[in-house]
């Protein structure tokens, strides 16, 4: 059975993950007997599941999923079943145990980054899946944004002083993002309304369903469900649909995409510049800690130069 290189270089690097890409022919074959499936050969993405494109015994186009067991992908199946369909890829069924999924399949599929139509179009039909994905109603546990915030935040005050000599010109907005991913994380500090996050919303996590030749929408999937502020969601969105720091006025265009985010979602905009910071600085912290090749370190610059982008929003 066919290990996708970026699965066997990222959970399988793992003594754990090594041992569950051992069981994992297992854990594929009992799922084509359980549903009944024909598989095609696994997509190529992924570093913590084992995803193949298949159809069941009808002819429903299908994906398979097999996850990694990790906390991350613990709560998919629920906020699925939250969503059940609305703007989100359609949970058939589940097996939670072998941490098997069987997802009704998007067609063609092709993933919002990638996707021809100009970026602003792409940004506001994002913005309007977060809206509906936001709307659901919270039926079912998920963790809580406030615990993970406050988690997070200890580990970006540790690696902030470990890490601190790759960041002498840009010391104030590092401590402001941890200071910020603090106050995200304490109770009642940062009030604002709750909602069935995604987690993790990005350009490549938003796929387009056009079966048959209708008109098209959106639909997101793999989410990392949290409860809590709808402003943790926006960032992937707003800096990673395409390249807005390459831009010829980048603070220009990331203003413009936070004004059109805070009219379609009704988040004030310094509420998802805060975020946007908190985030940025929690992701540089921890490629930090964790990519130790000179390839990453070489982007250093560029992602400082977006932390600090996001500081000077806020300071204006």
């Amino acid at each position: 059975m066919p290990i996708p290189p970026s699965l066997a270089e990222g959970a399988g690097s793992t003594p754990a993950g090594a041992a569950w890409l051992d069981r994992l022919p297992g854990l594929v074959h009992r799922a084509v007997a359980r549903w009944h499936l024909q598989l095609s050969e696994p997509f190529g993405v992924g570093t913590a599941a084992w995803t193949a494109p298949g159809t069941t015994a009808d002819g429903t186009p299908v994906v398979l999923k097999i996850s990694f067991p990790h906390d991350e992908a613990k709560y998919e199946a629920a906020a699925l079943r939250m969503w059940h369909g609305l703007a989100a890829v359609e949970l058939l069924d589940q097996h939670e145990q072998d941490w098997a999924l069987l997802l009704r399949r998007a067609h063609p599929g092709t993933p919002m980054l990638h996707e021809a139509t100009p970026a602003p179009a792409r940004l506001q039909a994002g913005l309007d899946v977060l809206a509906n994905l936001h709307g659901a109603p919270l039926t079912e546990h998920v963790p809580s944004q406030v615990e993970v915030s406050a988690y997070w935040a200890g580990l970006a005050t540790e690696r902030a002083a470990r890490w601190a000599h790759l960041y002498p010109d840009a010391v104030e907005p590092i401590h402001w993002g941890v200071e910020l991913l603090r106050a995200f994380g304490s109770p009642g500090a940062m009030p604002g309304p709750t909602v069935l996050l995604h987690g993790d919303l990005n350009p490549g996590n938003v796929l387009l369903d056009a079966p048959h030749g209708r008109t098209g929408h959106w639909l997101a999937i793999d989410p990392k469900p949290m409860a809590g502020d709808p402003g943790y969601d926006l960032w992937p969105l707003l800096s990673q649909l395409d390249q807005p720091f390459r831009y010829p006025d980048p603070p220009a265009e990331i203003a413009a995409r936070v004004r059109l985010a805070e009219t379609t979602l009704g988040v004030p905009a310094r509420r998802i510049c805060e975020w946007a910071l908190a985030r940025s600085v929690e992701s540089i912290l921890w490629q930090w800690e964790t990519w130790q090749d000179p390839a990453r370190q070489a982007r250093t610059r560029d992602d400082l130069y977006q932390v600090q982008l996001w500081a000077g929003l806020l300071r204006h």
